[in-house]
């Protein structure tokens, strides 16, 4: 490209101004001929990039508990960490660009910024606060836990290592063991894992664990059994008929002879409200399970009531509940209650909403166990439940061979369990003192005004189809709402006039201070604690 340069000038400027225009434009053919390569994007690295990503937006632990926090990084780094107050943490790298870091909290254990840094090879760096929360800084580790029961569970054939560690991991610290002739290993191994069996003894006394090559009789599986440290109890009849009390009995008093240990009670599962008067013998639900606790003289109570059908709710069900509530208050000891978490009937498809909202209830009356029924299943795949099987043809000859699978309920009721253990401390031995609106089946807005609610509270109002229980626990007190509705959403909100703690179903504690108000979304089945005390 040629600079023109237009100036007024005579003939002699003329020559050197023609010289001076020829010999910049040589210079620009000169540059022209030079091979410039094309211009290149420079990858300038993105400061705001380079930051820490974990795999929870937060995570709870417990006093003297540990935590695992997965995490990983836009470059290779070197990661480290720093705790302090008691708190200690290690990093171990999976990779250029991620790793673990294992918290573990002191006890007791008080909220702490625990710091981890990571410097790039380029250079870079970068650092975050782990998203912990102590889950409960109010209670030490050795505070108790409410139980999961896995009903009708594992077979003899089914009755491994595996399948108790599967039992384990999905939330279960109880499980029935059926007439089988391992029930030594079935109990060793619930000793390994950490959980309690029931043996059933159903029907008449003797002959229930009778096997063809062993020829046992009860009395000899009780007196071996009476001493395992996994023993938990016996059951020895389902949802009897009051004409069935003098046969209960006979049985009842021959295991407490032989096994005195209150302990190990004699569980009988009752009927629940939804049974006709002639599977009850009588008119009333209240006086059939009043009539049952005194005539056999009852430890504890247990019923199983699956209230979720493709209608709705069954309307029965807070009779149940209210029924064995007031008589276990009456008569001073707990009560057990189930879950349906299989295909049975008419009943609607388990779901992690509607197994919240069976288990979440149970506990907000006061259960101390939410036994799953079935955890395995009795008729191949047909029920669906936790666990079932299949036969398949086998390789040689054609032979049947059974296949076991984990269905989706495994993972809805694992969810779920773990959830549950996450608050158990709240509902393990707790006094249920008062229950607001067990009738929950319509829409509305609950509002509690000032003189209804602790000191603590300011007011709460509540939109949606929830029950209120007010608990006591090892001196501390609580308020649990549970969200009645497995398919709607539930909304809290409350204002404070003093420090209040509110805990999610990770157990996680979050403050709220005087001054303050706070909404809370309740997924379907969910539930709310609030502690104040």
């Amino acid at each position: 490209m040629a600079v023109m340069m237009a100036v007024s000038c005579n003939k002699q400027d003329e020559i050197k101004i023609y010289e001076l225009q020829e010999e910049l434009d040589n210079l620009q053919k000169d540059a022209d001929a030079i091979d410039v390569p094309p211009a290149q994007e420079i990858d300038v690295p993105d400061d705001e990039a380079f930051v820490f990503i974990f795999d929870q937006a937060r995570y709870g632990v417990d006093a003297a508990g540990s935590v695992t926090v997965k995490y990983s990084l836009s470059a290779p780094a070197t990661v480290e960490v720093t705790a302090k107050d008691g708190w200690s943490a290690t990093v171990s790298a999976s990779g250029e660009k991620t790793g673990e870091i294992v918290v573990t909290a002191p006890d007791p254990a008080s909220p702490c910024d625990i710091v981890v840094t990571a410097t790039a090879q380029d250079g870079r760096s970068t650092a975050a606060v782990l998203p912990l929360m102590v889950r409960d800084p109010y209670t030490d580790a050795t505070r108790t836990d409410v139980a999961a029961m896995g009903y009708y569970c594992l077979n003899r054939s089914l009755a491994t290592d595996y399948h108790f560690q599967k039992m384990a991991e999905c939330g279960m610290n109880m499980l029935t063991i059926e007439q089988v002739d391992n029930w030594q290993e079935q109990l060793d191994l619930a000793h390994k894992y950490g959980m309690k069996g029931v043996l059933f003894v159903n029907g008449v006394a003797g002959d229930y664990y009778r096997h063809p090559d062993t020829n046992t009789s009860l009395a000899e599986v009780i007196n071996e059994a009476k001493n395992h440290p996994a023993l938990a109890g016996y059951q020895i009849y389902d949802e009897p008929h009051l004409n069935a009390i003098n046969q209960m009995r006979i049985e009842k008093n021959k295991i407490e002879e032989l096994d005195p240990n209150p302990a190990h009670p004699v569980y009988v599962n009752l009927h629940p409200a939804s049974a006709s008067v002639d599977a009850l013998g009588v008119e009333s639900y209240h006086e059939y399970v009043e009539t049952l606790i005194t005539e056999l003289n009852l430890k504890f109570i247990t019923f199983d009531q699956y209230p979720v059908y493709t209608y709705g709710l069954d309307p029965s069900w807070p009779r149940s509940l209210d029924a064995v509530y007031s008589l276990s208050k009456k008569y001073g000891f707990k009560f057990w209650a189930f879950t349906l978490c299989c295909r049975e009937n008419n009943r609607i498809d388990p779901n992690v909403e509607n197994i919240r909202l069976q288990c979440n209830l149970n506990l907000a009356y006061g259960a101390q166990v939410n036994q799953f029924f079935v955890y395995r299943s009795t008729s191949g795949t047909d029920m669906a439940p936790l666990q079932t099987w299949e036969w398949k043809d086998g390789i040689v000859g054609g032979t049947k061979v059974e296949v076991v699978k984990y269905t989706p309920m495994y993972d809805y009721c694992k969810t779920y369990c773990h959830e549950m253990h996450n608050r158990g401390f709240v509902f393990a031995d707790c006094n249920v003192k008062q229950l607001r609106n067990v009738r929950f089946f319509d829409s509305f807005v609950l509002a509690f005004s000032p003189r209804e609610l602790p000191a603590q509270f300011a007011d709460m109002n509540i939109d949606g189809e929830a029950m209120v229980s007010f608990i006591e626990n090892k001196g501390n007190e609580y308020i649990v709402v549970v969200n009645g509705s497995w398919q709607n959403h539930c909304g809290i909100r409350a204002r404070f006039n003093d420090l209040v703690y509110s805990i999610d179903h990770d157990g996680v504690f979050t403050g709220h201070q005087g001054g303050t108000e706070a909404y809370f979304d309740l997924e379907g089945g969910d539930m709310m604690v609030f502690k104040y005390r």
